[in-house]
């Protein structure tokens, strides 16, 4: 029965309000609101803040980066074909049979190296010359 009681109480109590009084409650709760709102837009500005992050664990911050970099510079480099790979490795094989006569290439070596290159020459010439003969000649050339 006080339960009644106080229900009515309360009903009458809110009827008794007046219009000022409700303004000035809608104008307090909004005040509150944007304080609130104000509040966690700093906390969110202050979590998302990254310099922070780095005073507090540089360390981790170097590893991070450093990762990503790596992550980035896998996505980023292209991929080589196997023809690359196959031009690669005869490139690299013929630089290692010719890093041998340019290491020696001090004393005799290079006047070897002098002679293989002029003979080299000589010989691309001829077998150039020779084809470029028979092609004229009407003979068993290269057919275009």
């Amino acid at each position: 029965m006080a339960e009644k009681e106080y229900r009515n109480n309360e009903k009458e109590a809110d009827i008794e309000r007046s219009s000022e009084d409700i303004r000035q409650d809608i104008a307090e709760q909004k005040e509150n609101i944007s304080l609130t709102v104000d509040q966690i837009g700093e906390r969110i500005k202050k979590k998302l803040d990254w310099r922070e992050y780095v005073k507090d664990s540089p360390y981790w911050a170097i590893g991070a980066a450093a990762g990503l970099g790596y992550l980035a510079s896998r996505v980023f480099i292209p991929r080589t074909t196997p023809m690359e790979r196959i031009v690669g490795s005869i490139g690299q094989g013929i630089h290692d049979s010719l890093s041998g006569l340019k290491a020696g290439a001090a004393g005799p070596s290079l006047i070897k190296l002098t002679l293989l290159t002029i003979a080299t020459k000589a010989a691309a010439g001829w077998i150039k010359n020779a084809d470029t003969t028979k092609v004229a000649d009407g003979g068993d050339g290269p057919q275009s």
